[in-house]
């Protein structure tokens, strides 16, 4: 069940760009809706379970970098045992709805302070990055 949430996805299409120092204003847009993931966990821990709304995945990158892949939405944990165990994407029949997350359905490939999307990826979260820099890569 978890195993596909660690693979990380390829960029589905040749299209993509980078946005130069767009990771801040990711950090800073999920920075706004964490109190209230914070208040939702606390009745969601009640029931067992935890929100997660970013999944990030490392893989190695040459011998000394790595790639980050950061995917935005709604990850349900369920904990066992003192244990999390992933318990998928649709939200247990047991919970509330959760809040709003803006990021939903937001995929990245982070590169120090800027993230690269595919295209029609930025076109739809373009408004996220104020006034940055973007650059198509090849």
């Amino acid at each position: 069940m978890g195993d596909d949430l660690e693979k990380p996805k390829e960029p589905l299409s040749e299209c993509r760009v980078r946005v130069v120092g767009g990771y801040g204003d990711i950090v800073g847009l999920l920075d706004s809706v964490k109190e209230e993931i914070y208040r939702y966990n606390v009745l969601a821990s009640k029931k067992g379970y935890y929100l997660k709304p970013v999944h990030k995945v490392y893989k190695p990158k040459g011998k000394s970098g790595k790639t980050i892949y950061e995917y935005y939405g709604r990850y349900w944990w369920k904990r066992l045992r003192g244990r999390l165990i992933y318990s998928g994407t649709t939200k247990p029949r047991v919970l509330p709805n959760p809040p709003e997350n803006p990021l939903e359905g937001l995929s990245i490939v982070r590169e120090g302070e800027d993230v690269i999307l595919d295209c029609f990826v930025y076109e739809k979260y373009r408004w996220i990055f104020k006034d940055k820099k973007v650059v198509r890569e090849l």
